[in-house]
């Protein structure tokens, strides 16, 4: 739809991208009315992943957008060089991807063709999203493609897409799950004979788990792919941001930059008709109306064809004409000087050219094809990423290229030391090309840092800094309080591979124990059963009471649980209080009696005779012991009366 630009800003003296959109569009009303709608949408996100829209505007070439410019490659390059990625590099790429796709989502923008080549990779690791609204806008130039047209790239398209039906974020969280599934398996998971065929096998089949593909996939990638493109809106995550909130748990490594290391600069692209992921127009249900390109412009006039060699297109007879005319110019200076320029010897000087002429083409085509089938052919170059270092050099050497190993070695937890991460070229090449070699440094070595006393949560996150993976277990000891570390498993300072796992044990406090009841026990059976369950016991107090002294009347704690070496408190009896004896003489036998008794006291009647019976029969006239005596609750009262 567009061409690019790499331009200057004059007025702010900076460096930009001008997409200038095709002639066919140009003259479109119904395009540009929608393209300055989408513009002024796509110039008002303000996001670090995604390319800001410096301007827009028309001229009698086109309508176009100046762009932020970005220096590197996009994730379609970086595929096609790596074939695929690991699970904490699609992170790296996806994530941020998601992140700029989720605040255009806020914004009530939809992308509409979320692909590879739609997110690009700057030098220092920044993702980019580019192209909002430019299918949409395309889709609206009927004059063009005809009424109803989808415009998009076929194998990223959402079910709703392709059944023409409106769209939402949830349709660009359908293209991110095709994006991860090709990240992590190294191809999209549908390829149809057509671009039609494609987009409709998006409406009947669903994308399959990548492990399918490519055993060791974590099952949670696995599940995210597959509700990320299950074919009904409702069941994917509701924007981008959830779908990257979901992709960052759904990695247990956690998020891996990618290194671009040959990736920057003037990158050589291998052409290839209908590339993968070119934005093509489709009618929905309609297999007869798919518009899968643009014919390119004609041939010049007297080409004869090219000749791919080292990715470079040569104009095979423009270069044979050129060589053939210098050596003819050469001949024919040489053969002047020796040849009769009499009647036949122009002619015979001719004819001595013309065979010096085909005895030079004969050697020229002859020692070119000495080269080129025997000295230095093309021959497929072996793929040795992932073999180890001996045995890829040996795989390249023996089918006759010259092996260069890069001094660094990149860190990556899945390539082991020594194995070979990358190289620097595929495909075919001529025998005795150099090819390089990337040696992968095995996992990231770690120190485990020392988080005995942290809290829970600043030890989880000092592992997490560090590249460790934390797992929590939980714990009682006596010495640590309650949600602090209490030591890790592996221990301080050992050394680990990146995203190892780390065990925290956290302290729950001192275990509790039941409180033994030692209430009715003395003293020092109370001391022994407590002591026993490994608590102290503190007297805090003595009373009189109706138990026995020395023995324990109260306790606190009671019934319930308290820690190893807490005290518990016990009150003990004094036994019985003393009770004061009243004066309960002259007073009626039976009435002293009841007084005496309420108190607690025995009473026991001595009655005599005499005198005294006349004048105060049956009434106390002397007490043992007297009044204000002092007895225990129990102890006898005697009491002297007359009779009655």
């Amino acid at each position: 739809m567009a061409t690019v630009h790499r331009a200057v800003d004059e007025v702010l003296e900076r460096e930009v991208a001008v997409k200038l959109l095709h002639a066919h569009l140009a003259t479109d009303p119904a395009f540009l009315d929608r393209f300055r709608r989408e513009a002024r949408s796509a110039a008002a996100l303000a996001h670090p992943n995604v390319v800001a829209v410096h301007d827009w505007g028309e001229t009698d070439d086109g309508a176009y957008l100046v762009l932020q410019l970005i220096e590197g490659p996009s994730l379609r390059e970086v595929l096609r060089r790596r074939g695929r990625l690991s699970p904490s590099q699609a992170l790296g790429v996806l994530a941020p991807a998601a992140a700029g796709l989720g605040s255009a989502h806020r914004a009530g923008l939809v992308h509409r063709d979320v692909k590879p080549e739609n997110l690009l990779l700057s030098g220092d690791g920044q993702v980019h999203v580019t192209d909002f609204g430019l299918a949409r806008a395309a889709a609206s130039a009927t004059s063009t493609f005809g009424a109803d047209v989808l415009v998009g790239s076929p194998h990223y398209l959402s079910p709703e897409a392709v059944r023409g039906r409106p769209l939402d974020p949830r349709a660009d969280v359908y293209a991110l799950g095709v994006v991860l599934f090709e990240c992590l398996t190294g191809r999209p998971p549908h390829e149809g004979d057509s671009p039609f065929a494609t987009a409709v096998a998006h409406t009947s089949q669903r994308v399959p788990p990548p492990s399918t593909l490519v055993p060791g996939i974590p099952p949670e990638l696995d599940g995210l792919v597959v509700a990320a493109t299950a074919h009904e809106p409702d069941e994917r995550p509701e924007d981008a941001t959830v779908f990257a909130r979901e992709l960052a748990l759904a990695v247990p490594g956690g998020m891996e930059p990618l290194a671009l290391d040959g990736l920057l600069g003037d990158t050589v692209v291998p052409s290839r008709p209908a590339a993968r992921g070119s934005t093509v127009a489709l009618a929905p249900g309609d297999p007869t109306t798919v518009v899968s390109g643009r014919p390119g412009p004609p041939a010049p006039p007297g080409s004869t064809g090219t000749r791919r060699i080292d990715d470079r297109d040569v104009d095979v007879a423009a270069s044979t004409r050129t060589h053939l005319d210098d050596v003819g110019d050469e001949s024919a200076d040489d053969v002047d000087q020796g040849v009769d320029d009499g009647p036949g010897g122009r002619s015979r000087g001719w004819l001595v050219l013309l065979v010096v002429l085909a005895l030079l083409a004969a050697s020229a085509a002859g020692g070119y094809l000495v080269w080129d089938r025997v000295l230095a052919p093309v021959t497929p170059i072996p793929v040795v990423v992932g073999e180890a270092h001996g045995a890829a050099v040996a795989d390249l050497e023996q089918a006759g290229f010259d092996v260069r190993v890069a001094q660094d070695r990149p860190n990556d937890l899945e390539v082991p030391a020594d194995h070979v991460l990358d190289q620097d070229r595929d495909g075919d090449a001529r025998r005795g090309a150099t090819i390089t070699l990337v040696l992968s440094g095995g996992p990231r070595q770690v120190t485990v840092p020392d988080v005995v006393g942290d809290t829970r949560e600043l030890a989880e996150q000092r592992l997490a800094d560090a590249g460790l993976r934390p797992q929590t277990t939980e714990a009682h000891d006596e010495q640590v309080a309650a949600g602090l570390v209490v030591r890790t498993d592996p221990a301080a300072a050992e050394v680990l591979d990146e995203t190892s796992a780390v065990t925290l044990t956290v302290s729950l406090g001192p275990e509790p124990i039941d409180v033994p009841d030692v209430r009715g026990l003395d003293e020092g059976a109370a001391a022994a059963e407590l002591d026993g369950a490994e608590l102290g016991m503190a007297i805090t107090g003595r009373v009189h009471d109706v138990s026995a002294p020395g023995t324990v009347v109260q306790q606190d704690p009671l019934d319930t649980t308290a820690h190893r070496g807490d005290t518990v408190d016990v009150v003990v009896s004094l036994g019985p209080a003393p009770v004061e004896v009243p004066d309960v003489r002259n007073m009626l036998v039976d009435e002293a009696t009841i007084v005496l008794e309420e108190l607690g006291l025995s009473v026991e009647v001595d009655r005599r005779g005499g005198f005294g019976s006349w004048l105060r029969p049956n009434r106390v006239f002397e007490q043992d012991p007297g009044p204000a005596s002092d007895l225990l609750p129990g102890e006898t009262v005697i009491l002297y009366a007359y009779d009655e």
